[in-house]
């Protein structure tokens, strides 16, 4: 699904790969995947966290005293273990880079793939599961759909599955025609003259 890459999200993958072969090893790949959630969560409410985790002032041996103190049986070792990895790296702050890696990683392994359905009005059941099946299709994969309402595309629907992007919106319509438009009256194309 289109989201905004973070500046440390490619970093985070190499964690996450890490912690995901040692979540599979252990058969523990969904209790890892809540407790990122649950410790991205707690640091996007907590914004002195976010900032105690982000600073380049706290010394690393400081944070990895105050991270066990704060998690240590709170949180599994896997997770734990990981995040003071990342702070020993000064990553510490890419908890939420890290969680969205390791989700991606997981439904990947399941063979599942984010959509999102974005339309002009809500779409009932029966085109919910069209659009469902028609993302299947489309993916090869099961689609795990968010359904999003934007009245702004008039009508029609635009589809994101992972990094693609389908628009059959109305919107995208009137730009395109719009755009052709502009182009033809520009070159002169299928301009004839009006006499005098």
């Amino acid at each position: 699904m289109a989201h905004e890459l973070h500046p440390g999200q490619n970093i985070a993958e190499m964690y996450a790969a890490a912690l995901f072969a040692l979540a599979q090893e252990r058969n523990a790949l969904d209790d890892v995947r809540a407790e990122l959630e649950t410790l991205a969560a707690l640091v996007a409410d907590d914004p002195a966290l976010a900032r105690f985790l982000e600073s380049a002032i706290i010394e690393t041996a400081v944070r990895a005293r105050s991270l066990e103190r704060m998690f240590r049986g709170r949180l599994s070792d896997l997770v734990l273990n990981t995040l003071q990895v990342m702070n020993a790296h000064g990553r510490a702050g890419l908890i939420a880079p890290l969680l969205r890696a390791y989700v991606l990683r997981l439904e990947d392994a399941r063979g599942q793939v984010e959509v999102r359905a974005t339309s002009a009005v809500p779409l009932d059941a029966a085109q919910q599961a069209e659009v469902t099946r028609v993302a299947e299709l489309l993916s090869g994969r099961k689609p795990l759909v968010q359904f999003v309402v934007d009245a702004g595309l008039l009508g029609g629907l635009v589809l994101e599955i992972g990094d693609m992007r389908y628009d059959y919106s109305i919107r995208r319509q009137l730009h395109d025609a719009a755009t052709r438009l502009r182009e033809r009256g520009e070159r002169g194309v299928g301009v004839r003259p009006v006499p005098a």
